[in-house]
């Protein structure tokens, strides 16, 4: 596949255009994120998971475009059991139009598409210069408020949110990554991001942020979810990312493809800060917070993810079995 460049109109312009009856939402845009952030050195994926649902198909998830991803509409493929192309519905979600359901008419089906990621880099010292804003735009204003799995209005985050003195004393940037090192240090994980037996996935691991506070542990995703309770609950909107990677936690050493689970912060007029608490885990307890952190804003490894939502209702990840695939394609210039 050659680099994308502007990915055209959705789906509906496909060969196959005929088969494939579509609703149409619009084609993503490029969309990088501002200076402070930038993006670098993408990665082409061509990605491909096998579901087997009992009954029917309640939709597979994805994100058309994020400030470290884009996806190619044009690639994306439905076939059944027997490699058959099926059609498919594209809904955008009334909760985030940017959030996509895509639905087969099929329980047993195998979803393929491509995918360019990019690894992310911040200027740390231009970071702490923003300045917290006035007030959140509505596109923002999801992100402050309690999601499945993330009860960000229970008073557990409120006291968190105090514990650490007033967050808007100090820079945005700046209070976010005190809340999340509070977070790393109060809750254990497991290391476990999804449900995995044979190379057969059945979902992600995940029981929440109020839970994993009240057992001080949890999986990996559940903390996650701490710590973007954590930042909504002190006005930083903040969200989760289920994505896909073939990476260890570090991202140096390549593994089975597996669901994965991080978390991002806004910046005002900037974008979102991607932030991987597991990496960062057992690393940042006596770093200056000037300082920059392995697994905050700086990525390099960001580009061997793919993501594919930004909450925790993925349809048919949360009940089906899959089975994972995600090939590297090319290293565009």
């Amino acid at each position: 596949m050659s680099r994308p460049r502007t990915w055209g109109r959705l789906i509906v312009c496909l060969l196959f255009a005929p088969v494939l009856a579509l609703s149409s939402p619009s084609s993503p845009k490029q969309n990088p994120p501002n200076l402070p952030l930038s993006r670098e050195t993408p990665r082409i994926y061509i990605l491909r998971s096998h579901i087997k649902n009992k009954t029917h198909s309640i939709g597979w998830p994805l994100l058309p475009q994020t400030n470290w991803c884009e996806l190619d509409v044009q690639s994306i493929r439905f076939t059944n059991e027997n490699g058959v192309q099926i059609p498919f519905d594209v809904e955008e979600l009334a909760t985030n139009t940017k959030q996509w359901r895509l639905t087969p008419n099929s329980n047993s089906y195998a979803i393929a598409f491509n995918a360019m990621a990019y690894s992310s880099v911040l200027d740390e010292e231009e970071a702490i210069k923003i300045a917290w804003p006035e007030s959140w735009g509505k596109e923002m204003k999801i992100y402050l408020q309690p999601s499945r799995f993330i009860e960000s209005n229970d008073e557990i985050f409120k006291k968190a949110v105090a514990d650490n003195g007033e967050p808007k004393s100090v820079p945005i940037h700046i209070a976010a990554k005190i809340l999340i090192r509070y977070t790393l240090m109060n809750i254990e994980s497991t290391g476990r991001y999804s449900h995995i037996a044979n190379n057969v996935t059945t979902g992600i691991d995940v029981k929440g942020a109020r839970y994993a506070v009240k057992k001080a542990k949890g999986s990996a995703a559940d903390l996650v979810c701490v710590c973007v309770a954590t930042l909504r609950a002190a006005g930083i909107p903040a969200r989760p990312v289920v994505g896909i990677t073939d990476a260890d936690t570090v991202g140096t050493t390549q593994i089975d493809p597996q669901y994965i689970v991080w978390g991002e912060y806004a910046l005002p007029e900037t974008g979102w800060v991607p932030f991987f608490p597991e990496r960062m885990r057992g690393t940042v307890e006596g770093l200056s917070k000037t300082a920059p952190w392995h697994g905050l804003g700086s990525l390099p490894w960001l580009n061997r993810r793919v993501p594919l939502a930004w909450n925790f209702d993925c349809f048919d990840v949360d009940r089906s079995t899959q089975n994972l695939q995600m090939n590297f394609s090319s290293s565009p210039n």
